[in-house]
Order: C-alpha cells, then structure tokens, then sequence
C-alpha cells in the first residue's frame, strides 16, 4: 500500500505563507520608505527656510552695525571732525589741522578716523573694510581689518560706483553712509562699510542641501553657493512668480536693502532618502522576512509532523489495527478534534467488531447448546413431571416442589428467548433460590426487592442465576446458620444496576481487585468463577464494554456484586409473571 504523505499540502502552504509575508514586508518598507522620504522632505523644506532666514538675519545685522558705526561717528565730535577736514582738505591742511586740534587740547591721545577704523574692526568680525570717498576732491580712501590704506584719486570711477552702489567685489557686501557737515548739513562724501560674505558659505555648509544665492541691485553676485546660476533668467523668473518653475526646486526669496536673498532646493535632493537609511530599510526587511520564513517552516514542519501522523494511524487502521490512538489535546485545534474523532472512530469500531464477534460466537454456542439440549426435550419433561406427580401420590410434598422448581428452570433455558423481562428473571431466580433451599434448610435467608416499575425492564435471560450459584459454591458459611443473601434492583442514571449481596465468606481486597482487573479486561479465569466470567462476557457484548460486572466488599463482611446495563431499543419487552 503506497503512503500518503503531507508533502504536498506543505509546499502549498509555504509557497502561500511566503507569499503572503513577501507582500506584507514589501509594503512595510515602501510604506517606511516613503515615510522617511516624507520625513526628509519636511526636514529638507524646515532646513531651507531656516537657511534662508539666517542668511537675510546675518545681513540684517551687518546692517544694523553700518547704522550704529555711522551713529557712533557722529557721537564722536573728534573722531567727526577728523573725518570731515580729512575729506575737505587737502593733505597739508589736514596734517596741520590734526596738529593744532592736539595742541589746543592737550590731549595725550588723538582720535582720528584711523581710531574708529580700528575700533570697529575689534567690534565687528565681519567688518572686512571701510572706505571714506570725499565728494569734493573725488579720491576714495580705504582702511582694511590688516590696518593697511588703500588711497586712489581716479575720482570719475569711484563717484560712479558711488552712484550705482555697487561698492563692493565678490564675496563682500557694504552699506553706504553719507557724511554731512552737522552745521551746514551739507554732504561732504561718504563712508562705505564692506563685510565679508564668507558667513553665507557657513550658513550654506551648515545646512548641506539647500542652496543659497545673494545679489544687490547692481545684478552683482554677493555670494552664489552653486556657482553657476544664470543670474539674470534667476531675476526675471522672480519678478515674474515663476522662481520655482525656473529652478525646478522649492525655492524663497527675500530682499533686503539693496539686496535679494534666493534660497532654493531641488526637488529630487529635498526627498533623496541616504543611502545608509535605505540600506537600513531594505536590511530590517530582509531579517523581518527571513524570520517570518522561519517561522513559517517551523510551524508548517509541526503541522505537516501532526498530519503524518494521523496518516500514519489511518493506513495502520485500514490494516486492520484499531489499538491505534493518536495523541489528542481537549479544547485543540481542528487537527485535535480530527485526532479525537478519529480515536472515538476506531474505539466504536473495535466494540462494534468485538460485539458482532462476541454475539456471532455466542449465537452458536447458544445453537450448540439447544442443538444439544433439544434431545427428545418432551421426554425429559414427562419424565420429570412423572417423577413429581409419584412424590406427591405418596405424600412427598417437598420432593415434588423441588422437582417442579427444577423443571421451571430447565423448561426456562430451552424455550424463552434471548431477552426477557426483569420480572422473568427474577422469577426464576426466586425458582433457583428454592432448590437450594431444599438442600441447605434453614441455613440461609434470601430476599428480592424490586420495585414495580422495574418490572418491563427487559434484560438477557439467566445472568443472575450464576452470581447465586457462585455463592452457594464459594460463599456461604456452612457451619452457620444465619446466612443470607439479598437482590436488589435500581437505577443509577440512565443505566440499571442489579446488587447481589451476601454475608458469606467474601474475599480479600487484592482478590477484589485482581478479579475486577479481569473483568474490566474481559478476562476469563477457567480455574474458577466461570460462571461469573461469562455472565460479564454476555453483558459487555451485548450491551457495551462498558457495562458488565464488578464486585466490592460488603459492610456485613460479604460479597457485593454489581451488574449495571441499560436496556436498548431494540430488546425484547414481554409480559411477564409477578415477581
């Protein structure tokens, strides 16, 4: 017989598990994925404005130090006077100028325009220069943080750039401050404060992907952390609202004097997720379908392990072995109840073979035995008859009960059926009891007690009659003369119970629990009470392994035997004659 194997079902099963945990870790890391992309998208915008904002506050402060600078000039009468004879006169006059203002005050120190150049280069780190460009003599002086003067006197070009405001190289910004004489409140020149741009690179670098773009009005370019941005297409594109269209990016700008701030961030960079995150991503993925797989496997290995096994115990069972049990847990799964099923199943089975068996081997035994017993059974009955009718002619009444309670008995066995009423049986019980009370007068005492009702219940015919005689054999106490024996009937549940009890010799309790052992097993003992064997053999096949005969001691110190059944439908319900 080829064997079925789980095999199948377990490839199944774990292609669709696989399948299924596949799926769902896909859509978890595009689902992180997109998260984090989500994430540094945010981050990235957050980053641009933040970016944008500190570039447009660090001009903002550079030009509220020009403001205070050109404020502290003027606080200075000194350092302003300086400042204004610097830029009216010409070199001798100034020079004599600065010696007599010395002189006249007696002063150990001078503050002169150099003084407040180098004051507020040690205020101001991001002062790179300051230039001084005298409207009058048309020269432009300029003192850098090195305290190095630069002096030019090409007046036309620096009025010129004075005019466009375009006073400042690459990489630098500045602010102009005109100078006034503070009487006549007429102009006299300018002072230009140029600061570096470098802190637009920190800005930039500090914050990586955004990118930042800084020009004046002049269209010069102050600082651009691309380097090759079309400036002009940048401007049109944002004097006409299409800033972003142009740049493809997310994109701000700002002005600020005479200055416009463009922070942009392309698109694709603003959602680019790191390599590392999505290594990390795709890694935690892999472990999380690796140890679903693993699971899975574990799991299918158990279930396909419980599925042999009750493959197993079916091809054991179809050859012919119903001792097979499967090991079921209560309140299992569905492999459980099928576990459990199918034990039920094979012990239904195993009864139902024992119970034909048992009854097909009972039937011709019964067959035998009235085969045998139905010798001439007219004769044997004349004969007994004959011989009763002769022991009442000559007066012997007792020989003739006797002899009419034998062939009550006798008659019973051949012609009733298989199944009588518990009222038939007791009768002859009553009928078997007589004839030992003939042989053992005045030694025992017999009662039968059963209650109305229970007298249609139908039974199999002579099981008590062996009970009885297994006490008159190994039960009473010749000696003595105050022995009895008791029948009872009653119900216990659904099921019938008929007690024998006596107050003989009874037995030991390992006796009682040997004998019990056997009964429970269906064992026949053939040294001794067979007749109790086989009663509890008839019993177990007709109604159940279930039923059947136990025995425990009495209080009296006797013998307690028990045989419970329970009627089936389709027994025989005869009227019967009272008890």
């Amino acid at each position: 017989m080829e064997k079925k194997s789980s095999k199948q079902l377990y490839n199944k099963l774990l292609f669709t598990y696989t399948a299924v945990i596949f799926c769902i870790v896909s859509v978890l890391m595009l689902y992180f994925w997109n998260s984090m992309k989500n994430r540094y998208l945010e981050n990235s915008l957050e980053h641009l404005q933040m970016m944008h904002e500190e570039a447009v506050q660090y001009m903002e402060t550079c030009r509220d130090a020009a403001d205070y600078l050109h404020e502290e000039l003027y606080k200075s009468d000194m350092e302003l006077k300086d400042l204004i004879h610097y830029l009216t006169d010409d070199p001798e006059t100034y020079q004599k100028y600065r010696l007599d203002a010395y002189s006249q005050y007696y002063l150990l120190a001078y503050n002169g325009i150099e003084d407040f150049c180098a004051t507020a280069f040690e205020a101001y780190p991001a002062l790179k220069r300051i230039a001084f460009a005298s409207y009058s003599k048309g020269d432009l002086t300029a003192i850098d943080r090195g305290k190095k003067t630069y002096h030019t006197e090409d007046g036309e070009p620096v009025m010129e750039r004075i005019r466009s405001g375009n006073l400042a190289d690459p990489g630098e910004f500045s602010f102009l401050k005109e100078i006034r004489d503070g009487v006549t409140m007429q102009s006299l020149g300018a002072m230009v404060l140029t600061f570096d741009a470098a802190e637009f690179e920190r800005i930039c670098d500090y914050y990586q992907k955004p990118e930042l773009l800084v020009y004046n009005e002049s269209k010069t370019v102050i600082y651009d952390s691309c380097g090759d941005c079309p400036l002009e297409e940048i401007d049109a594109a944002r004097e006409a609202g299409m800033l972003e269209n142009q740049l493809k990016s997310y994109a701000m700008s700002a002005g600020t004097g005479n200055c416009w701030f463009i922070g942009y961030l392309e698109k694709a960079k603003a959602a680019s997720v790191p390599f590392h995150i999505t290594l990390m991503i795709v890694g935690v993925g892999l472990l999380a379908l690796l140890a679903g797989e693993l699971l899975v496997r574990y799991y299918l290995q158990r279930v396909s392990a419980r599925l042999n096994r009750i493959l197993d115990g079916m091809t054991r069972v179809m050859g012919g072995d119903l001792t097979v049990r499967l090991a079921a847990r209560k309140n299992g799964d569905e492999l459980e109840v099928i576990a459990q099923h199918f034990n039920e199943m094979c012990e239904k089975l195993d009864l139902h073979i024992q119970k034909s068996y048992l009854a097909e081997i009972e039937q011709k035994n019964a067959e035998m035995a009235a085969l045998q017993s139905q010798i001439n059974p007219h004769f044997l009955y004349n004969t007994l008859e004959a011989i009763r009718m002769k022991a009442i002619c000559n007066g012997d009444q007792e020989v003739g009960k006797m002899l009419y309670s034998m062939a009550v008995t006798f008659r019973s066995q051949l012609k009733e059926a298989d199944v009588i009423t518990m009222a038939q049986e007791l009768h002859y019980c009553k009928k078997y009891l007589e004839l030992f009370e003939y042989r053992y007068p005045k030694q025992f005492q017999s009662s039968v007690d059963c209650p109305l009702e229970y007298m249609n219940v139908p039974i199999i015919k002579f099981v008590l009659q062996p009970i009885i005689e297994n006490y008159f054999i190994h039960g009473i106490r010749m000696r003595d003369q105050d022995n009895y024996i008791r029948i009872m009937v009653r119900k216990a549940g659904d099921d019938f119970e008929i007690v024998v009890e006596d107050n003989g010799r009874g037995m030991t309790d390992e006796e009682i629990r040997e004998k019990n052992r056997q009964l429970a097993e269906n064992k026949t003992d053939q040294r001794k009470s067979i007749g109790i064997a086989n009663v509890n053999r008839r019993v177990k096949a007709v109604y159940g392994n279930q039923y059947g005969l136990r025995m425990e001691a009495a209080k009296t110190g006797g013998l307690r035997v028990i045989l419970r059944f329970q009627p089936g439908e389709g027994e025989q319900d005869e009227k019967s004659d009272d008890c």
